[in-house]
């Protein structure tokens, strides 16, 4: 008798524990008691700047996802371009909140990670994706909310220019648009159809392109080197090695139908020159020699305490063709600006002039 109320009892326990068990899968494939919804109404329209990048664009609210018995459940805001399709979405933020704010400044970069084009009216499409504990159990996910968003960029459109001189220059590989030396020509911000930059071309008979990306999708040549862009012309060229200026506008009427974009070349040669100079103001300048591992200008010249100005080919009747300071920048240029004042200490220095950054032009001078 007795042990047969041990078996008793031990089959009870078992009995229990399976009950238990039962009852924990149960607890992982209840079903959800809430609808999953937004419960947050989108603004008409979301037109995002640099200046409120700070401000609260939206805050997403969603209901919450209820079950019969508490389940851990992770959010997941995405986003897509498609709100048909969010087979690769770019994943906003993930929280264990029912809400999700987003800055003027995220929202944008959300944007531009699904592709939309800056200062032009486009839609984000945003869902949000629940995950719970149990990995086995299916995900949920809410309605589609979708935003139409005009988002901003703060960077400048850029021209890269492939060509046969770009190996023997320092550039990278020839005719390579996508590799990461080959050098480019910016414009002074979106929008602009202005660009220019300074290139060093290191061979007989250079030869290039200038193509918007860093591919061969669209590339613009000259026909007839009658100084007049064509899309897929022939190739440009410049009478020989030199270290070049050279500006483009792609559409200098405002009309993008419009066949008129211009180009221009010009070999420039730099110096030192000023009263902290050997020379002051006066001819001969104190000529600089490139060098084509470090990209930059370089003279050793012996300075005094007063002003100066870097400039090309002896002429000062070309604006372009000198640089006084930057006021804004720590030793940054700006063309035909103030004179530059050298307030170091007398003796000699060197002086390295960086002009392979378009737009962003600068110098240094280190005691010696």
């Amino acid at each position: 008798m007795k042990k047969f109320s041990i078996l008793m009892l031990s089959f009870l326990a078992i009995t229990a524990m399976i009950s238990c068990d039962d009852d924990n899968e149960e607890l992982f494939t209840t079903e959800p008691t809430s609808d999953f919804t937004f419960r947050s109404t989108p603004s008409a329209s979301y037109v995002l700047t640099f200046d409120t990048k700070d401000n609260l664009a939206e805050r997403l609210l969603w209901n919450d996802l209820e079950f019969s018995t508490p389940v851990a459940v992770t959010y997941e805001v995405q986003a897509s371009a498609d709100a048909s399709n969010f087979d690769n979405p770019v994943v906003v933020t993930s929280t264990n909140e029912t809400s999700a704010a987003l800055s003027v400044e995220r929202l944008n970069e959300v944007a531009a990670s699904v592709g939309l084009t800056p200062f032009t009216p486009g839609v984000v499409a945003m869902r949000v994706k629940a995950s719970l504990a149990d990995a086995s159990m299916e995900p949920q996910y809410t309605d589609v909310l979708s935003l139409n968003v005009t988002s901003y960029t703060t960077e400048s459109p850029r021209l890269w220019v492939p060509g046969n001189y770009a190996a023997s220059s320092g550039y990278g590989a020839d005719w390579s648009p996508g590799d990461a030396n080959t050098p480019f020509l910016e414009a002074v911000e979106f929008g602009s159809t202005e660009f220019e930059g300074f290139i060093f071309m290191d061979v007989a008979s250079p030869e290039f392109k200038f193509t918007p990306e860093q591919d061969w999708d669209e590339d613009f040549g000259d026909n007839g080197a009658d100084g007049t862009l064509d899309a897929g012309g022939a190739n440009l060229t410049v009478p020989g090695p030199g270290y070049y200026y050279i500006t483009v506008n792609t559409d200098p009427d405002g009309d993008p139908a419009t066949n008129d974009g211009t180009w221009s070349a010009r070999a420039t040669s730099w110096a030192i020159i000023g009263a902290a100079t050997p020379n002051g103001w006066s001819d001969p300048d104190t000529d600089m020699t490139y060098n084509a591992a470090s990209k930059k200008w370089e003279v050793t010249v012996m300075m005094t305490q007063d002003n100066f100005k870097f400039r090309a080919n002896d002429d000062w009747g070309t604006p372009t063709n000198n640089f006084g300071a930057d006021a804004d920048v720590t030793n940054g240029l700006q063309f035909n600006a103030s004179d530059i004042s050298f307030d170091q200490a007398p003796g000699n220095y060197l002086f390295e002039l960086d002009l392979s950054q378009p737009r962003a032009y600068t110098y240094t001078a280190t005691s010696i």
